[in-house]
């Protein structure tokens, strides 16, 4: 009798341990794991250099991804870097050989005491001296001479300077006026004249331009001289070397202190540097080289051209079996040629990816970017390719029951989308199986509670009431 009672009281505590278990599983299972818990291990990011300018930001410019802010999105006067934007308008809306005749307005709008070659009224210069006279001494009346040929008045201009940074995806950006003089409204952020400075780094133009340390304006209509002119940019210049320089942009005035943006490439790695309201030049030129050299010195770029999708029956690497994008119309899909970033201590492997596939009504004859893969380490975008299918026929309207879901998407081979594109991670390549785990865990246990109440908990009970009432019959 005893050794029965043992028994029955060691399963009885076997299977209480077990139920409870069961449930702490279950409920460890559904208690969210913040991320940080993992990448706090693996992730590390190099420690940047102490910035004395109230803003900065250093990219790099192939991906996009940010090595390093201090105030990147706060809101600071440009000054003369103003004339980025300028330059790209200019490039992107007129050809160099045109000729941009100075108006009345161009030569007197202007204070006399801001930077500027002294055109004359009537005088006429080309396009591509005139940028070289609007990047290098960073020629006020030239910017207002640029924008009124570009856009016809200043203040459609200015129209189209916030139109082109909403595209650029500028947070913190309102333009006034294409020089930069200082204005209530006229304001950008660190982070805003990175990306408005990047699509300019793949014009050879601007790189010829804004890398020349000077240049020669020949005679014009009403000047029988040549103007030379000398790049403000010091590290371009050479009173301040820096090894890899190729572009950049001063900027100047009492309310926006000392802000430039230098542009820099070593190997594949190409940095654009941006400093706002720093308190001196010698600070502004400091920062700038502490900026750079921790780019140089910690960073690398890796292709990720080599990354192509699988067609036939293997299911391709960046989508699972259920997408319908692995072949469409007998043609390939493809990646685009990306770059992703990367401290020198870390390994591809240890990057992710996610898949954006964008809504689609028809596709275009020869390329069309139907979505893109964004790569990240922790918490940081590094790099990004575009997914790509290749239609070699004709365009064509995509029918509603063909086998192109709405989700796999985008036809109008720019890039834009026709809706917010649905995202799909790499890491999740089959159904997510947390309702069905779930559910088998709720299963298991009312499966172990019916089995403990039934085989350990009753008969327990009916013992111990058969023991007591045998207790209470004994004494009576």
């Amino acid at each position: 009798m005893f050794f029965h009672k043992r028994t029955l009281g060691l399963f009885r505590t076997t299977a209480f341990i077990g139920l409870l278990l069961c449930v702490s599983l279950l409920a460890g299972y559904l208690t969210p794991v913040h991320a940080e818990t993992d990448e706090s291990v693996s992730y590390h990011w190099p420690a940047g250099p102490q910035i004395s300018a109230e803003g900065a930001i250093l990219i790099e410019a192939e991906t996009g991804a940010v090595l390093y802010e201090k105030n990147a999105t706060e809101r600071f006067y440009p000054a003369s870097t103003t004339k980025l934007m300028t330059a790209l308008l200019a490039l992107e809306n007129s050809a160099l050989g045109e000729t941009v005749t100075v108006s009345h307005n161009a030569v007197y709008d202007i204070d006399t005491d801001s930077s500027r070659i002294w055109v004359d009224e009537g005088e006429e210069l080309s396009m591509e001296d005139s940028l070289y006279a609007l990047m290098l001494p960073s020629a006020n009346d030239l910017a207002y001479a640029i924008a009124e040929h570009v856009a016809g008045t200043m203040p459609a201009f200015a129209e189209m300077m916030n139109t082109r940074a909403k595209e650029l995806g500028c947070v913190n950006t309102h333009f006034m006026n294409p020089h930069g003089l200082d204005e209530a409204d006229h304001y950008t952020c660190p982070a805003d004249l990175a990306k408005i400075t990047r699509p300019l780094l793949k014009n050879s133009s601007f790189l010829k331009i804004s890398g020349s340390k000077n240049h020669e304006i020949p005679p014009t209509n009403l000047c029988k001289d040549s103007r030379w002119v000398l790049n403000t940019h010091l590290m371009i210049r050479g009173s301040k070397p820096y090894d890899g320089v190729i572009a950049g942009k001063t900027g100047h005035t009492d309310l926006a202190g000392a802000n430039l943006v230098t542009c820099a490439k070593r190997g594949s790695l190409t940095l654009i540097s941006v400093i706002m309201k720093a308190p001196d030049d010698t600070a502004l030129y400091n920062d700038t080289a502490a900026l750079l050299n921790y780019g140089f010195d910690n960073f690398t770029t890796y292709s990720v051209a080599e990354e192509q999708l699988s067609i036939g029956n293997d299911v391709p690497p960046l989508f699972n079996s259920e997408d319908t994008v692995q072949l469409i119309n007998s043609e390939i899909v493809t990646t685009d040629s990306g770059f992703v970033v990367l401290p020198f201590s870390v390994s591809l492997s240890d990057i992710k990816r996610s898949v954006s596939l964008s809504q689609l009504s028809s596709f275009a004859e020869g390329k069309n970017i139907i979505g893109q893969i964004t790569y990240t380490y922790g918490t940081r975008i590094v790099g990004s390719a575009n997914i790509i299918y290749s239609n070699k026929g004709s365009a064509f309207t995509v029918p509603v029951s063909s086998g192109i879901s709405a989700e796999t998407a985008l036809p109008d081979g720019q890039g834009n989308s026709l809706s917010e594109p649905p995202n799909k991670t790499e890491g999740s390549p089959k159904k997510d199986r947390r309702p069905l785990i779930i559910g088998i865990s709720l299963g298991c246990t009312c499966f172990f509670i019916g089995i403990y109440f039934l085989f350990v908990e009753m008969p327990y009970r009916r013992k111990r009431a058969a023991y007591l009432s045998k207790r209470r019959n004994g004494r009576h």
